[in-house]
């Protein structure tokens, strides 16, 4: 599932939905470190759940042709919700 995804898929889907420089642009997208980044990839460092959540929206946009720059702090926070559903 999305949840579990490997350094090697999370490296192979940004690659694909932003192309040269995928990294350091998805560091950039995120407000992270490049080296934040780099360790997702090399699998030093475990991918934080909101990550595949965003990668699935970032897919969905590519796949429509959308531009990816998404308000980012607002998308996770709509992932959020739909993953808590606090009852109100």
């Amino acid at each position: 599932s999305m949840e579990q995804m490997t350094p090697q898929e999370f490296k192979a889907s940004i690659e694909t939905i932003m192309g040269f420089g995928a990294q350091r642009k998805f560091a950039r997208l995120l407000g992270r470190d490049d080296t934040t980044v780099r360790r997702w990839v090399s699998g030093a460092r475990k991918l934080p759940p909101e990550v595949p959540l965003l990668i699935a929206m970032l897919w969905e946009r590519h796949r429509m042709g959308l531009p990816l720059d998404v308000n980012i702090e607002r998308a996770i926070g709509e992932l959020r919700k739909e993953v808590d559903q606090p009852s109100a």
